[in-house]
């Protein structure tokens, strides 16, 4: 499920959770084409910048590898700036994200050192030598313990993105017999 478009006879359209609310329903009123594919288009942008989801193709990347991808690839020129309206959207759906699941915030935390363990063992230097001993930075045995550890490092990001995935995605709120938006305020439940 995503959350700001559906995929009815291979026709996307936006669900009605997020025509309800600010700023989505500019996006897609601002859009005078009556196929709508601006808006469209950016809600796909917003929806591949921010979900967790892991149908997302796009959710691996860097926030700035991603964005340059999906300029390309959703909307159509290297050159893409959001607007302050996507801009809001983007913030709005990382809120919406967030607030539903009690994980997330732990998760980008996770995902965010992952990715700095991974730039280290991609420029670190073996020959580097300590200044004031002489001694190598780096022994091989640490490296390798450190790779050993990738392992379960890796396994745990797997097992946090899926408490994600299950908190937002996989299963709707339920409150009192009735099933809940992800977009409505937990302070009105």
């Amino acid at each position: 499920m995503s959350l700001l478009f559906t995929i009815e006879n291979k026709v996307v359209k936006p669900t009605v959770e997020s025509l309800m609310i600010s700023p989505f329903r500019e996006i897609w009123e601002r859009d005078t084409n009556p196929g709508k594919f601006n808006a469209t288009n950016e809600f796909t942008y917003i929806e591949f910048m921010v979900s967790v989801k892991k149908t997302n193709p796009y959710r691996g990347y860097a926030k700035e590898i991603r964005h340059q991808k999906l300029s390309v690839d959703v909307m159509g020129h290297e050159e893409y700036a959001p607007d302050d309206l996507i801009a809001k959207g983007i913030e709005a759906l990382h809120v919406f994200q967030k607030e539903a699941s009690s994980t997330y915030s732990y998760y980008l935390s996770a995902f965010n050192a992952a990715k700095k363990l991974e730039e280290f063992f991609n420029t670190f230097d073996m020959n580097s030598l300590n200044i004031k001993t002489g001694n190598p930075m780096y022994k091989p045995k640490d490296i390798t313990m450190a790779l050993n550890d990738t392992e379960r490092v890796l396994q745990n990001l797997v097992t946090i993105e899926e408490k994600v995935n299950n908190e937002i995605f996989e299963s709707v709120k339920i409150k009192g017999q009735k099933v809940v938006s992800v977009f409505a305020s937990p302070d009105t439940l």
